[in-house]
């Protein structure tokens, strides 16, 4: 198994969830959160005026699921695909490997607590 964990922008969150939904992806997890990003002038000699405004986080869509070993490449695809913009700042894409799943109220475990 896997997990999927997508850093996107939320305004890509509803056409990625969609295009999944419609791919059989199902129990996904949508989470609002801040970004943390590195200055613009990171590690450069450059003096800031207490007049210029600089945010270094911005907002954020967390998506995660859990899918099938053979479903991750399809998912990731969709996702990368459903989120481009070409800007910077589009998100990115993790995935990791699952070692057990264990559905709580069936006690089914592996593939089948999917």
């Amino acid at each position: 198994m896997k997990e999927i964990k997508a850093y996107i922008r939320p305004l890509c969150a509803s056409r990625v969830i969609k295009a999944l939904e419609d791919a059989g992806a199902k129990d996904l997890t949508l989470i609002q959160a801040d970004a943390i990003a590195p200055l613009p002038y990171h590690g450069q000699e450059t003096e800031v005026s207490s007049a210029r405004h600089i945010t270094r986080h911005s907002d954020v869509a967390k998506l995660e699921l859990v899918c099938r070993d053979k479903e991750a490449k399809l998912y990731v695809e969709i996702i990368r695909a459903c989120a481009h913009t070409g800007k910077r700042g589009d998100g990115r894409i993790f995935v990791s490997h699952v070692e057990e799943a264990v559905n709580i109220r069936t006690g089914e475990t592996s593939d089948t607590a999917l």
